[in-house]
């Protein structure tokens, strides 16, 4: 188990655990004044050589998505280069959160670099597939194919003086999860996302030992069957590594269904068919035919809550189009145009208008601050990442229309890549012990080096309270960017392409 937890207390911005999915992005404090110089200039990532799409949905989108690109690379290299496994940080360095890397952003990353899967990328996925399975056969305290919900991708004291973290690599020779910040924990959407990652690299490669860590993680999703009324597989396991949630999610059921399929044909073994059927009769159960939406899953997350029950108070925008991606039934198409109606968002606080989707119904109707911190809830603000969501959905959908309001979305995530997150760092900093990011409000700094220009796509174009227990804010995010490059590209993470 970790060690005791230092006794200097943790600013309010890092709150633990919340009870959804990879969780948090935290706000800045303050950034440092002065910043180096860009890694990259705008014309030297313009479309073209190593950075070339494939599948584009517009031809417009290959110098973007070629930017998106050159930003994964940078922050894949920010503390390593070369062949050895590491991770990518999944925020900016002035986020809050220093070197976390959320094993969902790298599955993720993984997935973007094998939506064109060149040889350049197709190496770059294996750096992030091999460190993935380095932190599944290194855990402190179990063997039994979990990650954890977020590891050190480079050097960070944390808040109050420790504990130090050299990397993903502890100086014990563990693995260093983020447990001061509440991330020890593994949710069963985020073992999925990283199985589905390590079984496409396997797809790709044809090397095995992806398929086997993509299996064992199966094995530990499988073993999360919930007793409660609706089935399915609940939540996972909590901050501790050994409490298991009470509440299921429609979101992870999902991923866990696309998991089992792929590792049904992958394996040829009947079992992950009848295991895939446990996720997908429990989505099936969060339908709502009357509002044409699905629920975001069961209670239980707070104490007193019925599990047997199901969440009616905050739907989701994720739900409603990974549902098309995953399972593919015409049946719940409405819920994309759900998604796409009833959380359209236009954002003109970043100083042009940007459109899109909302996190959720309570993101678009919250008052009062951000959880955690004392900046306001933007109700008009867009989720990026969303946007990607939809815009693929839209292309597999291909209904009348769906074409040309995917482009849309898509259009309006580049405005915001070319005009949101500007000056923001990665990487190491000038702290004398070894480049180490640590709070500047006690002496310490966590400016690096700028992030090149227009490439990454922040996480929200305004501060939002998601509903959940937790916020989005202006950070570049290595997930929100993968989404963009997957959509842009048509690569649906959950089929053999």
């Amino acid at each position: 188990m970790p060690p005791a937890r230092p006794t200097a207390a943790r600013p309010t911005a890092a709150r633990p655990t919340v009870s959804r999915r990879r969780l948090l992005a935290l706000p800045a404090a303050a950034a440092a004044a002065t910043v180096a110089a860009p890694l990259l200039g705008a014309e030297a990532a313009s479309a073209g050589g190593k950075y070339g799409s494939r599948n584009l949905a517009d031809p417009t989108l290959a110098a973007p998505i070629a930017r998106a690109y050159r930003y994964l690379d940078v922050v894949q290299d920010a503390y390593i280069k070369g062949g050895e496994p590491r991770l990518l940080q999944s925020y900016n360095n002035e986020s809050g959160l220093m070197t976390a890397a959320f094993v969902y952003d790298n599955a993720l990353a993984v997935l973007a670099y094998l939506a064109n899967p060149t040889v350049a990328n197709v190496r770059r996925a294996r750096l992030i597939g091999d460190a993935l399975l380095w932190a599944q056969a290194n855990d402190e305290a179990f063997t039994d194919g979990r990650v954890r919900q977020a590891y050190a991708a480079g050097p960070m004291l944390f808040y109050g003086g420790g504990p130090y973290f050299p990397g993903l690599k502890r100086e014990d020779g563990k693995a260093a999860f983020l447990w001061p910040f509440g991330f020890g924990g593994s949710a069963t959407g985020d073992m999925a996302w990283t199985g589905l990652a390590l079984a496409q690299l396997y797809v790709d490669t044809r090397i095995k030992k992806y398929l086997d860590g993509a299996v064992a993680l199966g094995e530990w999703i499988a073993g999360k069957t919930s007793p409660y009324a609706n089935g399915g597989y609940h939540g996972g396991l909590q901050a501790d590594g050994v409490t298991a949630q009470r509440w299921a999610s429609t979101e992870h059921n999902i991923d866990t269904y696309a998991l089992f399929v792929l590792l049904a044909k992958l394996t040829r073994d009947r079992r992950w068919s009848a295991r895939a059927t446990v996720a997908s009769d429990f989505v099936d159960a969060m339908w709502n035919p009357a509002g044409g939406h699905f629920w975001t899953g069961t209670l239980g997350g707070v104490e007193g809550e019925d599990p047997n029950l199901i969440n009616v108070g905050n739907i989701p925008e994720d739900v409603q189009t990974w549902a098309l991606l995953s399972l593919g039934e015409r049946r719940y198409d409405p819920a994309v145009d759900w998604a796409t109606g009833s959380l359209w968002n236009t954002d003109g606080a970043a100083g042009t208008p940007i459109s899109g989707v909302a996190y959720s119904s309570q993101a678009k109707a919250l008052t009062g601050n951000v959880p955690g911190t004392d900046v306001p809830n933007n109700r008009n603000a867009v989720w990026l990442e969303g946007n990607g969501h939809a815009a693929l959905a839209l292309l597999k959908r291909g209904g009348h229309g769906d074409a040309a309001l995917a482009r849309r979305l898509l259009h309006e995530t580049v405005v915001a890549q070319e005009h949101v997150g500007a000056g923001q760092t990665v990487g190491l900093t000038s702290d004398p012990n070894g480049g180490r990011l640590s709070d500047p409000g006690a002496g310490g700094t966590w400016t690096g080096t700028v992030l090149p220009e227009r490439a990454g796509v922040v996480a929200a174009t305004s501060a939002f309270d998601t509903g959940f227990a937790f916020g989005y804010f202006q950070r570049q995010h290595v997930g929100a960017t993968s989404w963009f490059v997957m959509a842009g590209q048509s690569f649906n993470p959950y089929k053999m392409n």
